[in-house]
């Protein structure tokens, strides 16, 4: 398991709200140590409790950051339009809200529609697959261990992705990381 100290790595000043789906899944891949090298990981109220019934045991990693926050409604009412129109349910629509609060976080999510919202209103977004890349930047994992992971990913998680997309991101990882 990685730490910061021990690789000498300087802990990130980077802030992310998190909707359900990352958190899952990268518990799924025994990876959720990955963010501890956030400073903070926010959690809105409704994906606390959707984590709580799908992965409980996830929530008590006690060397990641979780700051739990109460649930609210996006203040921009462009925002509460696109989850509306986009059909995004109570957890995504939360944690888009604090996203509002936290403008220079970025916004952890694996879903679609969740995404497509928040690049709407300029928000950095990424998801499980981004984190997994960038722990081989930030030195958490070697570019082997990821790719296992992401070989493995179809049978050894709920995350869907196409093969298409997985088979077109485990060519940039060799290709980057010189696999």
């Amino acid at each position: 398991m990685w730490s910061g100290a021990s690789t000498g790595m300087i802990k990130s000043t980077l802030k992310i709200v998190c909707d359900s789906g990352p958190i899952i899944h990268l518990d799924e891949f025994n990876c959720l140590y990955l963010l501890e090298d956030f400073n903070e990981v926010l959690i809105p109220d409704t994906v606390h409790k959707e984590i709580k019934r799908y992965r409980p045991s996830s929530l008590d990693n006690l060397n990641v950051p979780f700051i739990f926050s109460p649930g609210n409604t996006p203040y921009d009412t462009r925002l509460l339009t696109l989850c509306r129109i986009f059909s995004l349910d109570v957890g995504e629509t939360e944690a888009l809200a604090l996203m509002e609060k936290n403008p220079h976080a970025i916004f952890l999510t694996d879903d679609a529609s969740a995404r497509m919202v928040a690049e709407q209103m300029g928000f950095r977004v990424h998801g499980t697959i981004g984190v997994l890349v960038r722990s081989i930047r930030r030195g958490q994992m070697e570019p082997g261990e990821v790719l296992r992971i992401l070989e493995e990913a179809p049978s050894k998680t709920t995350l869907y992705i196409k093969h298409s997309l997985l088979d077109e991101i485990v060519l940039k990882i060799k290709k980057e990381f010189n696999r």
